[in-house]
């Protein structure tokens, strides 16, 4: 039906956008979690 045998380095192209967006969403959210407990509602007053 389908080849679903993609090349070596679509697999790895793959794997880094996954790896790298991973990695941008757990330091993100662990600014929000910080400025959260610090009260810090971003409004700047």
């Amino acid at each position: 039906m389908f080849n679903n045998n993609g090349s070596p380095m679509e697999h790895l192209a793959a794997f880094a956008i996954v790896f790298v967006a991973g990695v941008l969403s757990t330091a993100i959210l662990g600014k929000y979690i910080d400025s959260v407990k610090q009260g810090d509602d971003g409004s700047g007053n």
